[in-house]
Order: structure tokens, then sequence, then C-alpha cells
């Protein structure tokens, strides 16, 4: 969790006006608004004037203040752009209101230029602390990356695709941190079916070797399609010289179950769509946003009124166009399917941020129940749409279920007891095989972790008090039992005061929970397009953009 900022949503106002107020309180001082207004050298035009007035001692007196002023006032204007700089680096403040600066304080007009100098330096700044948390930060890093699209009706030239590089650990005080690395403009087209080197991965492993933590990657999550898969093969084989990627690289390539749920309703919708298009004839969608429960939504109203007899043929010229009653009843089908996955995923994915991937192999579980149970009380052609979601879940299923299955084992609420739940819930599989696989990785992982990072003498010491002679800090915690489950259960803050009595698994625990499984939470999950990005950042220059994206991260 971020912690707060110090700046509030009415600060910039706030901070403008109290600056007027202390500008003002000088207004007696001779030359004072002359200085305010004058150029960055804090030269005023009085004082370029050659009025050709003789000085006697009062005016000498007087430009020594007004010199003693000038001083003040350009630290305070200094002190001033540095506040903003850090305002716009650490807050959402959109560049609109750069142009606004005048409405609050004529006395404080910053040129764009000086405020872009400034921010670049507040971000080479905090750019520099940052690197020296990742640098001496003994855990494992995951990455994420993902695509996300700007549409810009006024400014044609910020539209396009944008990368994002996330690195994403769990602190020495056991909070999850999703920190911005790199941000740029890609090409809409995406990479070239010869290679990857030819847009160089987009800059992130140059990216990498700039932060220096090439040798800390364990995973990376993006979304399921062939452009990703490449990038994925690409980063493993030039992190994997770096460093030994944990079980063979297995664990290496994690994809978004955000995303794949998503494309299982698109593949639904897909399957009507010449139908959709019938009723789009006859009901004009009220918010035609790519979100597919909006879709649902849509399509649901526009039932109701069918079923209520307020759509017929004579509302088109054509009553060709207008979708059949068998062709209701299949809308009326796929709406049924996507609403029962719309329930599970509302509840149960993404109602809270971040999860960790602990909780997403009992989620998953539910789904596929639900899945399932539709595919046997659905009439044919439902039954078909369910069926062809339950192969793309099963795919995703089987590529992911040792990551998500040895998170679940970390967790004290579940442990290998839930693997075992689990595999004798799923049918035509070899439950006790796979329980024995996940078995062998863990313990596997668990050696790994114990020769990288020995006890230190006082762990040690702790050590053979809490555990039996010979027993391991795995073995130990799996024969506990299970916590009974809680509201509220926090299992990063269960770890933090376990970590003592499991010195080296809590190390393989806190890299394990903060993989990322899902990019995504609350309404973005439901995007049937790329995500979009602000476009007030993305119309700026690419450093300028680079440093926003970043260092609002970081806070």
């Amino acid at each position: 969790m971020k912690p707060k900022s110090p700046f509030g949503s009415s600060f910039l106002i706030s901070f403008f006006l109290s600056r007027t107020r202390r500008k003002g309180d000088m207004a007696g001082v001779p030359g004072a608004n002359d200085v305010i207004g004058s150029s960055k050298n804090g030269i005023s035009d009085h004082e370029n004037s050659g009025s050709g007035h003789s000085k006697d001692v009062n005016s000498i007196s007087s430009v020594s203040d007004t010199e003693g002023t000038e001083e003040v006032l350009e630290d305070d204007q200094q002190s001033d752009l540095r506040t903003l700089a850090e305002l716009i680096c650490f807050e959402e403040v959109p560049p609109k209101w750069y142009a606004r600066l005048g409405e609050f304080s004529p006395l404080f007009k910053p040129s764009f230029s000086e405020i872009e100098t400034e921010c670049m330096e507040v971000f080479e700044k905090k750019k520099m602390e940052t690197k020296k948390i990742l640098g001496n930060f003994d855990g494992q890093i995951s990455l994420s990356v993902e695509i996300l699209r700007c549409e810009s009706y006024f400014d044609p030239s910020c539209c396009g695709d944008y990368l994002c590089l996330s690195a994403h650990f769990i602190d020495e005080n056991w909070e999850l941190n999703n920190w911005v690395l790199h941000f740029c403009s890609i090409s809409v087209s995406g990479p070239s079916d010869d290679s990857l080197h030819k847009y160089e991965d987009w800059g992130i492993l140059r990216s990498l070797e700039d932060w220096g933590i090439e040798n800390k990657i364990s995973a990376l999550t993006v979304k399921n399609d062939d452009c990703n898969n490449e990038l994925v093969e690409f980063l493993k084989t030039h992190i994997q010289e770096k460093m030994e990627l944990q079980l063979n690289s297995k664990l290496f390539c994690v994809y978004c179950c955000g995303e794949m749920i998503s494309v299982m309703v698109q593949d639904a919708f897909d399957k009507i769509a010449d139908i959709v298009h019938k009723v789009r004839q006859v009901y004009t969608f009220k918010t035609d946003y790519p979100m597919w429960f909006l879709k649902l939504l849509n399509l649901q109203e526009a039932l109701k009124l069918w079923a209520q007899g307020n759509l017929s043929s004579r509302d088109v010229t054509h009553s060709r166009n207008v979708p059949s009653p068998e062709e209701w009843k299949k809308v009326e089908g796929v709406c049924k399917i996507v609403e029962n996955i719309y329930k599970v995923t509302e509840s149960e994915f993404f109602n809270e941020a971040p999860l960790t991937p602990n909780v997403h192999l009992c989620r998953l579980l539910k789904l596929r129940k639900i899945l399932a149970k539709m595919s046997i009380d659905s009439d044919s052609f439902n039954r078909t749409v369910v069926e062809d979601m339950l192969k793309k879940f099963d795919k995703y299923w089987d590529d992911m279920f040792l990551l998500l299955a040895i998170s679940a084992a970390l967790d004290p609420r579940l442990k290998m007891r839930y693997i075992e739940f689990v595999c004798s819930e799923v049918k035509d599989w070899n439950g006790n095989s796979q329980v024995a696989v996940v078995f062998g990785a863990i313990h596997k992982l668990f050696d790994e972790y114990v020769v990288r990072f020995p006890l230190q003498y006082n762990q040690q010491f702790i050590h053979l008090n809490d555990h039996p002679k010979e027993k391991s800090d795995l073995d130990c915690y799996l024969e506990q039992p299970v916590l009974t489950p809680s509201q509220g259960f926090n299992e990063l803050a269960w770890w933090k005061t376990a970590s003592a009595k499991y010195p080296t698994l809590s190390r393989m625990a806190r890299d394990f929970l903060a993989i990322p499984v899902s990019l995504a939470t609350q309404s973005e999950a439901y995007y049937t397009v790329p995500k979009p990005t602000d476009e007030h950042i993305v119309c700026l220059k690419p450093d300028l953009m680079n440093a926003l994206m970043c260092t609002r991260s970081w806070v």
C-alpha cells in the first residue's frame, strides 16, 4: 500500500492562495511588485527604466531594501516552483492546470519549460532513491507488462498504444509495492514477425539494466497472445543469463486472469454477433463503451423491452433485420451465461485491490464449477457456448495451476490440504499425481532458498527452539492445522508476524505473494480493448511522460 501523499486534492488552490497572501504582505515594499513580474533573473523593469532621477539617502535605502527583497522573492519563487513540480510529479494534476496558474496567483507565472525542467529534477532525485531501494532489496521482483491505449479526439498526435513496465515486490515491512519502471509509446502495429530485436523489446531490457535488477526478476505477467509470448521468451532468455529461474523457468510466465475471463466472454458474444447487430436495429445501446459488462446490461435491457412487446418490426424499415423469437432466445441464453460469470467475477476477483496470488485458486475453482454446471443445464446452443468457454478456462488452469497451487499452499488458511481438495474436485484429473507435483515443487523451491539464504546465528537459535530437530520451516508449517477463515484476514500481516518462526519459508512466501496474477482490478477488468491511459500525460514529451507515470507510482 502506498503511503499517503503529503498533498491533498485541494492543495493546488490553497497553495497559490497562500502564496498570493504572502506576497501581498510585501505590497508596501518599494519595487516589490516590479520584482514579482520580473524576468527569471530577478531584474525588474523598474530597474532598467533609466528614469534619470537622482538618488538621495532615502532612495538608496529603498534600493537596498528592494535588493534584499529581490533575493527573498527569487528564493521563494524557486521554492514554490519545486513545490509545484513535486505536486505535479506525485499527484494526478493534469498539465492543463499549468495554464491556469495565473487564476490563483498572478504573482507566480513560471513558464512550461521551467516547470518541465523542475519536474525532471524531481524525477531524477526520486529515481536515485528508488534505485537504491531496489538495489538493496534482497528478495525477488516480479514484472508486469501492460499495453494501454489513448484515443484522443482533441489531439490525434497522442493516439496510439503505450507500454507500461511495472515492478511488483513485497518490502521488508511486508507492504506490497507496484512501481512503474518504464513507460513509453510503442508502434500500434506491434512487433514484426521476424524478431524482437528490431524494436529492442520496447526498451525493457535496457530499463532493467538501468535499474540494476535484471538478476532479481522471478516472473513476468502479461496477456496471453502471440506478441507477448514472443516477448516472454525473449526476456526469459536474457534474464536467465543473469540468474537461474525457478523450477527451470516453469513459473516465469504468468498470464493475466482478468484477460482470460474477458476473452471467454467476448467469444460468447461473438457467437451471437449477427443477432446483436439486429438487436441494435430496434434498440439503441445507452452506453456503447468497450466493456463487456456494459454490453451485457444493454442486451438485458433490450430483452426486457422485447418481452414486454415494445420491440417489433414496426420500429425498422426492413423486418428481416429484426431478431426472430429463436434468436432472442439465443441472446437470452448467452446473457444468462455471462451474467453468472459477471456475478462471480464482481464478488470474487475484482472487488478489491491488490489481490495476492494465493486467493486465485479458490476463486477460479468456483468459476469452473459454475461453468461446468451451466454446460449440463443448458440447451444445445448454450451448451456449445459454455463448452468453448471451458476449453479456454481449462487451458488457463493447466498453464497456471502450479503457480496458483504453490501460492495457495503458502496461505495458512489453505496449505496442502486445500490443494488435495481441489485436485479431488476437478474431474478427468489424476488428482494424486497433481498433488505430488505441487508437493515436490514446493520442497524443491524451499531447498533452493535454504542454500541461498543461510540462517544467521540468532535465527538458528530461534529455529532450534521453535522446531523439532531435523524438521524444516516448511515441514513444521505444513504440519500445523490450517487457520479458520476470518473476515479481514491479511496474509501479508500474518507472514510478517510469522517470519521469525519461519525465517526461510517467509522469504519464499514474500517472493511468491508479490506475483500479480491479474493486471486489472474493478472496472478495468471488463475492458474488451486495451485499457485507456491518461491523454493529458501521453501528450507530453516522452521523458516527462515517463517521469510522471513513474513518480506517481513511487509515492
